[in-house]
């Protein structure tokens, strides 16, 4: 009788099985890798299990460090010489809820290439019917000077600071399919004079009056207001998001030292009282205080401090749209009180948000129908960083992005190199692919003009 090795038999055996059970796993690795997304990108199930129990969990809102404590991008190799801000405080129970509804996985893709539309001609947007258009309320007095008549198309006018009516959304005809303004011009201002992060915008409205968003820093005023008398000197409308020293003392030096310099027709904003900024946010009180005494400098009927979401504004061939009321909430509550504006012209649709955050985008997709916007281009939040939530982005639907960053946080970089800092920008611009967003314009690059 044959005599039989058990222990050789027990080794063939157990590479046999081992030998099974690898064929399984490659098998199972490919099942993983042949399934795709819904956002197009190709990942295995246990990875987008991961992601959907990731999507699933709130996301903290992180205001890392305030936007007006930003000045500068310190040097290379250098201590990072801005004030952090304080731990913000926790949202209450009803504000985390509404927030978590809205997180947002960030889609594995690689930066979206960066396109201008010269040579082509951009899309047209889809436009209403005319009789979705509101009637236009005849300007002021004939005389005075003032072009931009203030139009109502809001269902509910009841004052409500804290949630925003229903209305009507505005829309434009595009006259003119080879360009995005036809006769106007969008001008996205670099801040050239300290590098900071601010938002200054022109919008030329192709009747020699212009329309200006923001302004930037104390700093930027004198530059500003080289660049709105090179235009011609004629503001129709000047729009203000919320009052941070990066957005809105520009304006302020202007009507404190130059007030009789430029035309300014009005001045459109919505702050809380003095009051709630007193115990909520000092640097708003204290932009809110500079403001006044330039706004003392000029007709009292050119102050529009209390417009509501959904009245419009026509300013020359474009008109312009409140979006919302600003909105309380117990964290970041200067960004998240920001007021934000749609202004259309040529069919065009530009949203400006401001530096609104995590939870006013929240609250606004559940006042106003973003989708229902018709946006074509977006203004990216608080400079790309800790803001609105990649659903708020996708409702929206803009193709075009439009970022008022500087280089270094753009880079997110706090002095050590790129990715030393803490800003979120990477996260936004990981967003764009998943967005399928056409072209982007960064302030990094100077100043960013769009026809």
């Amino acid at each position: 009788m044959k005599k039989i090795n058990l222990k050789k038999e027990l080794i063939v055996l157990l590479i046999a099985s081992a030998i099974f059970m690898t064929g399984l796993g490659i098998g199972r690795f490919y099942s993983y890798a042949a399934t795709a997304g819904a956002d197009g990108v190709v990942t295995s199930e246990a990875t987008r299990a991961l992601e959907e129990t990731k999507a699933a969990e709130p996301e903290e809102e992180k205001t890392v460090v305030s936007e007006a404590r930003l000045p500068v991008r310190p040097g290379p190799g250098s201590a990072s010489t801005t004030a952090a801000a304080a731990e913000p405080e926790p949202e209450s129970t009803a504000e985390t809820a509404a927030t978590a509804q809205e997180t947002a996985p960030a889609p594995q893709e690689t930066a979206a290439a960066q396109t201008t539309p010269a040579g082509t001609a951009p899309a047209a947007p889809q436009e209403t019917s005319a009789a979705a258009q509101p009637s236009v309320i005849t300007p002021q007095a004939a005389g005075s000077g003032n072009s931009t008549a203030v139009v109502s198309a809001v269902t509910n006018t009841v004052s409500n600071k804290g949630r925003t009516p229903k209305y009507t959304p505005i829309t434009t005809v595009k006259t003119d399919a080879s360009t995005y303004f036809g006769p106007g011009r969008l001008t996205m201002l670099a801040n050239h004079d300290t590098g900071a992060q601010n938002l200054s915008v022109i919008i030329e409205t192709g009747n020699g009056g212009m329309i200006v968003v923001d302004g930037g820093w104390e700093e930027n005023g004198e530059s500003l207001l080289r660049e709105i008398k090179k235009r011609g000197g004629h503001v129709e409308a000047w729009l203000i998001t919320h009052p941070h020293k990066d957005h809105a003392l520009a304006l302020a030096y202007i009507l404190n030292h130059h007030a009789g310099e430029i035309t300014i027709d009005g001045i459109y904003f919505n702050f809380f009282p003095e009051e709630w900024y007193a115990a909520r946010d000092q640097e708003s009180l204290e932009v809110i205080r500079t403001l006044k005494s330039g706004f003392a400098k000029i007709s009292a009927s050119k102050i529009h401090g209390d417009i509501q979401g959904g009245q419009v504004i026509q300013a020359g061939q474009a008109l312009i749209q409140v979006l919302n009321n600003p909105y309380e909430h117990s964290t970041n509550c200067g960004n998240n009180s920001s007021v934000t504006y749609m202004v259309s012209m040529n069919g065009t649709n530009v949203v400006f948000l401001g530096d609104l955050a995590l939870a006013g985008g929240a609250s606004m997709m559940d006042d106003v129908d973003l989708a229902g916007l018709k946006c074509d281009m977006v203004q990216v939040a608080h400079h790309g960083q800790s803001a609105v939530s990649y659903q708020f982005y996708q409702k929206l639907g803009a193709k075009v992005f439009l970022w008022p960053t500087p280089q270094w946080l753009w880079d997110n970089d706090n002095g050590g190199g790129p990715g030393s800092g803490k800003w979120t920008t990477g996260q936004t611009r990981k967003w764009q692919t998943g967005l399928l967003v056409r072209e982007y314009y960064v302030t990094k690059d100077g100043d960013q003009v769009i026809e």
